[in-house]
């Protein structure tokens, strides 16, 4: 359904130009969530922008690598150059739908203008109900005229949802869309997509940093670092037995309730900055496991099955070299 390929984006800085995304590839099916996970700053939605064709260009582009949904390249094509030829299949959830939808305008209009762009001539109200049915929003919501300040969290990013399933797309691109949301509320949002997946058998590309909320809604999961994807697996085999030491790291921080009182797990320094990241594994200032070869040269690719690393000395070593 999608595939990214070796993907490179590139930002001009007055030191000239970084690679802020480096050599990405995955792919996703149809039906499948994949959990694209990282600390803040490792490129996670960096990616997504190149993705979704948003990079503010010519200051950030991509440079290398291709993207493509359902075999049609659209590496370098604008958002109205895919709806035009054909290639709208694509669609994003961004982070806080406040700062995502018009404050002065009804959210049924915004669904609406969302309709119009991609169909033309469709039943607007009609779509419109349609949608509003489909991510569960009262029709009070659209009968009285609702503007978003009138909406709680919840149903605003609801109402995102909605705009982003206008175009009926084949991949759904969720960028922390439940970070600014209570407990109760973002376990309905994650079992709404989680909903919407099944059913309009929609590949969905899920960015958090949240491992507890990856375990519970993807398929397969996608570790990022330093603009790198350092570890990739299904949910249950990253989850029970991670090959990268900062896989490891990353759910050794997770807290635990039955440790009462105890400190919180901690990975060492901080991740480097796009001009910073050291030659050989981008990891290796902050790894226990690190040695001489982690500092130079470039870092292989160890696997288990589908279950693939980039690490010279990963956990697990038997299962990698079985």
């Amino acid at each position: 359904m999608l595939a990214v390929d070796d993907l490179v984006v590139s930002v001009v800085t007055s030191l000239g130009s970084l690679d802020i995304v480096r050599g990405v590839s995955f792919q996703i099916a149809p039906g499948e969530i994949l959990g694209l996970v990282g600390e803040s700053g490792s490129g996670k939605s960096m990616t997504s922008l190149a993705v979704m064709g948003l990079l503010e260009t010519p200051r950030t582009r991509v440079t290398s690598g291709r993207i493509a949904i359902d075999g049609a390249d659209i590496t370098h094509a604008t958002p109205y150059e895919r709806v035009r030829k054909g290639n709208g299949d694509i669609a994003m959830i961004f982070q806080e739908p406040m700062t995502s939808l018009n404050p002065v305008r009804r959210i049924g209009d915004q669904i609406a203008e969302a309709i119009k762009v991609h169909d033309p001539k469709a039943d607007v109200r009609a779509r419109t109900q349609e949608l509003m049915d489909l991510v569960r929003l009262p029709d009070s919501a659209l009968q009285h005229g609702a503007y978003p300040h009138e909406l709680s969290g919840g149903m605003r990013q609801r109402v995102m949802i909605a705009i982003a399933l206008a175009c009926r797309p084949k991949v759904l691109i969720a960028d922390e869309p439940t970070t600014a949301l209570d407990v109760t509320v973002q376990l309905q949002i994650l079992g709404l997509l989680r909903d919407l997946c099944d059913r309009l058998d929609m590949g969905i590309l899920f960015i958090t940093h949240d491992l507890g909320v990856v375990s519970q809604l993807a398929d397969r999961v996608a570790v990022m670092y330093a603009g790198q994807i350092v570890e990739t697996g299904s949910v249950r085999t990253i989850f029970s037995a991670p090959l990268h030491p900062y896989t490891a790291g990353l759910m050794a921080c997770v807290p635990d309730p039955s440790t009462g009182h105890a400190p919180l797990v901690t990975i060492p320094g901080q991740a480097p900055r796009p001009d910073e990241v050291p030659p050989g594994c981008p990891f290796s200032p902050r790894c226990s496991r690190a040695d001489t070869p982690c500092r130079s040269g470039p870092v292989p690719t160890v696997r288990a099955g589908d279950h693939a690393a980039l690490c010279h000395f990963p956990l697990n070593e038997e299962l990698v070299h079985a």
